[in-house]
């Protein structure tokens, strides 16, 4: 980059991550948009938001190496952002408490509160940082660090700082870091209505000098994949030690996750996988993929290209409140009781004996509105309901505490 980061006025100015996962989403040149930033700044300063921006471009570009790069060098100038949209009548500042990485390392918040009644700024901690004491001025703070391996001494800090905070904090750390995978089977376990599939982390090492040995009780096939991965990257189902060993010849990661296979077919054969929001305990269901393969992603299940499956999502979530959301209203309690979280994403299912089956719980995935409301129109009102509810939630809190 021939551009340097300016030390401008905090908070800098951005356009922020949803409107820019959006342009991308919607067909954007980003390598142009990218290109027009770096001509307009010249042999200049970019401002610190612009220049945040710019790597936010650049990770949607899948150039991850030299976003990163840049995001670390303004980051060492500017810690405070707000968003070119606020308004100044807006009536909530929401303060964002957000730390370094990719598109996985937040809560993408601005998505839930595109509305002109917040007031959005973003502060980062990285690892390593003292908290700041005080924090700028805010309403209502929400920790948006999404929790990994990476973010847990960020977490760890803020957890220590919260004491300290006067005012209403949305996604206390100390909650934030019960979602890693065996956290959540560690928090979930025993609870009446629920399905954990039983996991542990190992290192290679001594993955590789007991292979084949599974833990008491448990049984192949069993699934593995490498600490912190998402999407099914590096997920492979082991059917028993000569895979195990194959898999670890191919693989270089130190940890992995190594969890218990349940199989969730339906009778149909086909699998089925939901993403529910809870906030405040309230669930909401946002997608359900369905596919004939067990490693099921919304984006790998073919839902824009087979209408009979876009119709039983579209029936799911017009019938969500009242079947789905009553059968397993105890599940939901207790996964709100448990994790202590205002807002949680779950990616889950149904077991053929009627339990909740939760695979993953967490608080960083991407909650939106942008499906084509020619394929799914059912889609966005629904999505704007969860955006209706947590918008609610941070203007009762802000309210409380005025």
């Amino acid at each position: 980059m021939a551009s340097s980061v300016s030390r401008e006025a905090v908070p800098s100015p951005m356009i922020g991550p949803a409107r820019l996962i959006r342009a991308a989403f919607e067909g954007t040149d980003m390598g142009a948009w990218a290109n027009d930033i770096l001509s307009r700044a010249g042999d200049g300063d970019l401002e610190a938001g612009t220049a945040l921006d710019l790597a936010t471009i650049l990770l949607l570009m899948h150039r991850s190496d030299t976003a990163l790069q840049l995001q670390n060098e303004v980051l060492g100038h500017c810690r405070h952002f707000q968003l070119q949209s606020n308004t100044p009548e807006a009536a909530t500042r929401v303060l964002v408490i957000v730390t370094a990485g990719d598109l996985m390392a937040n809560t993408p918040v601005d998505f839930l509160l595109d509305d002109p009644g917040f007031r959005l700024e973003y502060l980062f901690v990285l690892p390593g940082d003292n908290v700041p004491d005080p924090l700028p001025a805010h309403d209502v703070c929400i920790i948006g660090v999404a929790y990994s391996t990476a973010n847990e001494p960020v977490l760890e800090a803020l957890a220590s700082a919260a004491s300290r905070w006067d005012r209403p904090v949305i996604n206390h750390p100390r909650n934030v870091l019960k979602t890693s995978r065996h956290g959540i089977a560690e928090a979930l376990d025993g609870a009446e209505g629920i399905v954990v599939p039983s996991v542990i982390r190992v290192p290679q090492a001594a993955i590789a000098t007991a292979t084949g040995v599974l833990p008491d009780g448990w049984s192949y096939p069993v699934l593995i994949r490498p600490i912190d991965t998402h999407a099914g990257n590096a997920l492979r189902k082991i059917a028993g030690s000569d895979d195990l060993t194959a898999y670890l010849d191919r693989s270089d990661a130190e940890t992995y996750y190594v969890t218990q296979f349940y199989d969730y077919s339906g009778s149909d054969g086909l699998f089925r996988k939901l993403r529910i929001v809870l906030v405040d305990g309230v669930p909401f269901l946002c997608h359900m993929a369905i596919r004939d393969h067990w490693m099921i992603h919304y984006l790998n299940a073919g839902m824009s290209e087979d209408s009979a499956k876009r119709n039983a999502e579209a029936e799911a979530m017009a019938t969500f409140d009242d079947q789905f959301a009553p059968r397993h209203r105890t599940a939901f309690a207790a996964i709100h009781n448990r994790t202590g979280l205002d807002y949680l994403i779950l990616d889950c299912a149904e077991t053929r004996d009627g339990r909740l089956l939760v695979f993953e719980a967490d608080t960083g995935m991407v909650i939106h509105d942008m499906d084509p409301v020619n394929l799914y129109p059912y889609k966005r009102p629904q999505m704007h309901r969860v955006f209706a509810a947590f918008q609610n939630a941070i203007r009762m809190r802000a309210t409380h505490t005025a």
